[in-house]
C-alpha cells in the first residue's frame, strides 16, 4: 500500500494559521512545519505528517528600531534579509548563524526552532536570550504571545525560551522580536597549527570573538581565532596572539568558517573546553584505528560536528562504531548524538544516548501537545 502524501497549507496570517491548526487538532492530523528547509536532514525524519505547513507566506519584517536595537519579523523572513535590515542601521544579529544555512535560505522561525548557532558564541548571549518575544500558534490553534505587548500568555512558562530549540514540537512560531548588536568595525583572523592553543586563547585577555578548530581526515587540526572591534584593537590583539603561539600567522576567513562538515553522517560531540585538545587527538587515533574518515569542526567552547564516513561506506556501521567509541571513552563528560544521517541510519543506531532532563522535556511536550500532533519524532530524543 502506497503511503499517503501529506496535504499542504501556506498561511499568510496568524489568524489563518490558527484556523488551520484548529481544524487539524479537531481531525487528529499530525503537522510538520517547513521554513527554509535548511534543517530538514537534521534529527530523525519522523512520521509522515497529515499536514505540511509552508511558512513562506509569513515573511514580513514588521519593525526595526535601531535606537532600541530590536528587530521584529515574521517566522518566514530569511536570516539573510534580517541581516541586511540590521546592517542598514550599522547593526547585526546578536546571535551567529551557520553560514551554509543562511546561504540556503534559513528563516527566522526555523533558526529559533532548531537553535541554530555559528562560531561567534564566545562572550555573546545565546539565542534563547536574544529572542525577546514570540507569537506562536499552539497545537489546538490557540494564539499565544510572550514578551513585548502580551495578548495571551501561557501561564507558568517562558514561551520564548521554550520555543528556542523545540524543533516545532511545542508550537508553531509565527513571529519574533530579537535583539541586535552594534556591528564591529573590523575583524581579524589568526591561524594556529594544532588544537593545543585553543584553550589558552579562549581564556586569555585577547577577548576572541570565536575560536574554531577544523580537522580534515588524515590531517593535522588547525585552530583559527577571530577578533573583532576597532581597527587598532584588532591589530593589537592579532599581534599578541601571533607572539604568544609558535607557528601562528595572520589569516583570512577560511572557506569552512561557520559551515558544517560534509560527510554522509554528522555526529555532534560536546565536551568541556578543557577536554577539547584531548578530544581532537582521540578522533585522530580513532580514525587510524577503524579506517573511516572523520572530519572534525567546531568551537573551542566544546561543541563539535564530526563528519563520518565516505560515500562508498555503510553509513550505519560507521555511525555505530564512532558512537560506541565516543560513549565508552573514559571521559564521562562527553555527550554524542547523531545530528544528520540518511533515513535508514536512524533505525540502526541509538542516535541520542542518555539525554539529561528528558523526562521534563516529555512532560512539557505532553502539556503543550497532549495528542502528539506537532512534528512527531522530530524533537530531542524523538519527542
Amino acid at each position: 500500500m502506497t503511503e499517503e502524501l501529506p496535504r499542504f497549507a501556506r498561511p499568510e496570517s496568524v489568524e489563518e494559521l490558527s484556523e488551520i491548526m484548529s481544524n487539524a487538532h479537531r481531525d487528529g492530523h499530525s503537522v510538520a512545519v517547513y521554513g527554509g528547509g535548511t534543517a530538514l536532514d537534521d534529527h530523525p525524519p519522523g512520521e509522515t505528517p497529515g499536514l505540511l505547513i509552508d511558512m513562506s507566506g509569513l515573511n514580513r519584517i514588521i519593525e526595526h528600531s535601531p535606537g532600541d536595537l530590536i528587530l521584529v519579523a515574521e517566522a518566514g523572513a530569511t536570516i539573510a534579509d534580517l541581516k541586511d535590515v540590521a546592517e542598514s542601521g550599522a547593526q547585526e544579529l546578536l546571535s551567529d548563524f551557520p553560514a551554509d544555512r543562511v546561504d540556503s535560505g534559513s528563516t527566522l522561525g526555523g533558526a529559533i526552532a532548531t537553535r541554530a548557532v555559528g562560531p561567534r558564541r564566545i562572550g555573546r548571549l545565546p539565542l534563547r536570550e536574544v529572542v525577546l518575544g514570540v507569537t506562536v500558534v499552539l497545537a489546538d490553534g490557540t494564539i499565544a504571545k510572550a514578551g513585548g505587548k502580551v495578548v495571551k500568555n501561557v501561564a507558568g512558562y517562558d514561551l520564548s525560551k521554550l520555543m528556542t530549540g523545540s524543533w516545532g514540537t511545542l508550537g508553531i512560531i509565527v513571529s519574533a522580536a530579537i535583539r541586535l548588536y552594534p556591528k564591529p568595525e573590523t575583524q581579524g583572523y589568526v591561524e594556529i597549527p594544532g588544537a593545543e592553543a585553543a584553550l589558552g586563547v579562549l581564556g586569555s585577555q585577547m577577548a576572541p570573538a570565536a575560536v574554531e578548530i577544523d580537522r580534515s581526515p588524515g590531517a593535522e587540526a588547525t585552530t583559527v581565532v577571530m577578533v573583532e572591534g576597532l581597527p587598532e584593537s584588532v591589530e593589537s590583539r592579532t599581534r599578541q596572539i601571533i607572539e604568544a603561539y609558535p607557528g601562528a600567522k595572520v589569516g583570512i576567513e577560511p572557506s569552512w568558517w561557520a559551515r558544517r562538515a560534509q560527510a554522509p553522517v554528522t555526529i555532534r560531540a560536546s565536551v568541556s573546553p578543557a577536554l577539547v585538545p584531548e578530544l581532537v587527538a582521540q578522533i585522530a587515533r580513532l580514525e587510524d584505528a577503524i579506517g573511516y574518515p572523520i572530519q572534525l569542526r567546531g568551537s573551542a567552547m566544546g561543541v563539535f560536528d564530526l563528519g563520518v564516513g565516505a560515500p562508498d561506506m555503510d553509513p550505519a556501521i560507521a555511525t555505530r562504531v564512532v558512537l560506541e567509541h565516543l560513549r565508552t571513552w573514559d571521559r564521562k563528560q562527553l555527550i554524542a548524538t547523531v545530528l544528520c544521517a540518511p533515513p535508514a541510519v536512524w533505525n540502526e543506531v541509538d542516535a541520542w544516548g542518555e539525554i539529561p532532563g528528558f523526562a521534563l522535556m516529555a512532560t512539557i511536550k505532553d502539556q503543550f501537545d497532549p495528542n502528539g500532533l506537532l512534528s512527531p519524532g522530530r524533537g530531542i530524543g524523538g519527542l
